[in-house]
């Protein structure tokens, strides 16, 4: 038990699991037919190179890596966990930027980071229900964060035919290969110019994702989570 914790925390044995993680993710890729419904959507900003921040559940984070349209910097949060860690790792594989931190630990400086990444004109993408849940519910941290870095949140998910809905508390799709796939994206929302109040920013986020989720998986033929 000593000697498994101990590897889990060692950088070399995550960064060969971030390596089997990617390579994973881009054999599902290449062996997969996706479609991308939503885009123009997200389009007009990605051409102009503004920052906006894209929302998706934490269970629909493993193909998310291929679902950005621009072409300007993108940072996407990780938590300091070992395991957190490894997807950090394999955000930086992708060419990402990866800013660790979670609601226990940096959790502070990581969001002064992200900050500063949306105001410096860059984009970035948030699990709205990580680290930890609970599953499908919104933290009010993301509205406050969108607000006070003035940029507009983008819903986004991804669905496959072909793929296993583990039994974590975050209802993990692992996606298989020769399957058809769907990234799909809603309306930008404006959080900035809206007269509504976070809490209700943050309810109208969450009822967002979960249909667009439930209707991904609906074209996908997967009944809904």
């Amino acid at each position: 038990m000593k000697f498994f914790k101990k590897t889990r925390h060692s950088p070399l044995f995550q960064r060969f699991v971030a390596f089997i993680i990617t390579s994973y993710v881009k054999f599902v890729w290449l062996t997969s037919r996706w479609e991308f419904i939503g885009k123009e959507y997200a389009e007009p900003r990605c051409q102009n190179n503004e920052s906006m921040m894209v929302c998706f559940w934490h269970g629909r984070l493993i193909m998310m890596f291929m679902s950005w349209l621009g072409s300007h910097r993108f940072h996407m949060l990780s938590s300091t966990h070992p395991d957190g860690k490894i997807i950090g790792k394999v955000i930086e594989n992708f060419g990402f930027s990866s800013i660790l931190g979670s609601s226990t630990k940096g959790g502070k400086k990581a969001s002064f980071a992200m900050l500063r990444a949306l105001k410096g004109g860059e984009s970035a993408g948030i699990t709205p229900d990580g680290p930890r849940g609970p599953c499908y519910t919104v933290s009010p941290g993301v509205i406050l964060l969108a607000r006070h870095a003035k940029v507009p949140i983008l819903p986004s998910t991804y669905s496959t035919t072909r793929g296993i809905v583990l039994k974590t508390w975050d209802r993990f799709l692992f996606p298989l290969p020769f399957g058809k796939g769907v990234f799909m994206y809603a309306p930008m929302m404006d959080v900035v110019n809206s007269s509504k109040s976070d809490e209700e920013l943050r309810q109208e986020l969450e009822v967002t994702l979960r249909e667009l989720t439930q209707k991904a998986d609906a074209y996908c033929g997967r009944v809904a989570p």
